[in-house]
């Protein structure tokens, strides 16, 4: 089953095995109880950067409706945000800009605001 909810510091510790640094907001989805995925934004200075990770098992999985909701409310995330939202890829051009971002410079996009 897979589920999402707005991260909190036990997600977040389960995800990684730790703590990272950076201080986010995030989305976390669970696959099965346990955290498969983050999706969110930390903060970089005076800028939030856009990041997203999972783990090779939900892969399979990744074009269900709920993972579908959980980028929809990342990107309602990115649109309250009160600073620029910019996201880093390289391969990713295609879901950024599906997503919302545009592209501002070689590998850097930026939110639409």
């Amino acid at each position: 089953m897979i589920t999402y909810q707005y991260a909190n510091a036990s997600d977040i510790d389960a995800y990684y095995g730790e703590r990272p640094r950076p201080t986010m907001r995030a989305i976390a989805i669970h696959l099965d109880g346990a955290p498969a995925a983050i999706i969110g934004m930390y903060f970089a200075g005076d800028r939030l950067m856009a990041f997203s990770e999972f783990k090779p098992e939900l892969e399979l999985h990744l074009k269900s409706m709920a993972i579908l909701r959980a980028i929809k409310a990342a990107q309602r995330m990115f649109e309250q945000a009160k600073r620029p939202v910019y996201a880093v890829g390289e391969g990713c051009t295609g879901i950024l800009e599906r997503i919302g971002f545009k592209h501002i410079d070689d590998g850097v996009y930026l939110w639409r605001s």
